[in-house]
């Protein structure tokens, strides 16, 4: 049976992963508008498949950054 403290640390795991992966995902997008591949960060999301649900989180990553 799972204890209360390990669902908790499950959980931190699972978010620490999906930040990795929309960090990642931001990365990518910047590198293929910076690359010219991608004439906007819209057209490069879609060139990565990027979920909707994801998109507003690599927005705010984004907006950081520049």
């Amino acid at each position: 049976m799972c204890t209360f403290s390990e669902a908790l640390i499950e959980k931190s795991e699972l978010r620490g992963e999906i930040r990795g992966e929309i960090k990642g995902m931001a990365k990518g997008v910047l590198q293929l508008v910076k690359n010219h591949i991608a004439s906007n960060i819209e057209q490069a999301m879609d060139m990565l498949s990027v979920e909707p649900s994801s998109r507003e989180d690599i927005m705010k990553i984004l907006e950081q950054k520049l």
